[in-house]
């Protein structure tokens, strides 16, 4: 008798201690399955952060491109129209010059 229900004891306890190992893994995947799911989460924010930024950083660098380009374009213009003005000088001086007369130049 004894030995019969200690060994039918010593069977619910083992099948007790199965279930608990298996309840255990069984969270612990659900947990594994979590976490995963968590980071996933996480990636896809940072990532739409990231984008957030990027697109923030692009407009910066096209507001500055764009700033640099109208600049250069305002050299340009400067540069074109000061030559521009030194021939039309030129050509009145040579003008001036075939009727006798010159552009009085102060000596310094």
């Amino acid at each position: 008798m004894f030995g019969r229900d200690f060994r039918g004891s010593k069977n619910k306890y083992d099948q007790r201690e199965r279930d608990r190992i298996r309840k255990d893994e069984e969270n612990n995947d659900r947990i594994a399955e979590l976490d995963r799911i968590k980071s996933l989460i996480l990636k896809a924010e940072f990532e739409d952060s990231a984008d957030e930024k990027s697109l923030s950083r692009r407009k910066m660098i096209q507001q500055r491109e764009m700033e640099l380009w109208k600049t250069s374009l305002t050299l340009a213009r400067r540069e074109a129209l000061r030559r521009f003005l030194e021939e039309e000088r030129q050509l009145h001086i040579r003008e001036l010059n075939n009727i006798g007369l010159t552009i009085y130049q102060q000596r310094t």
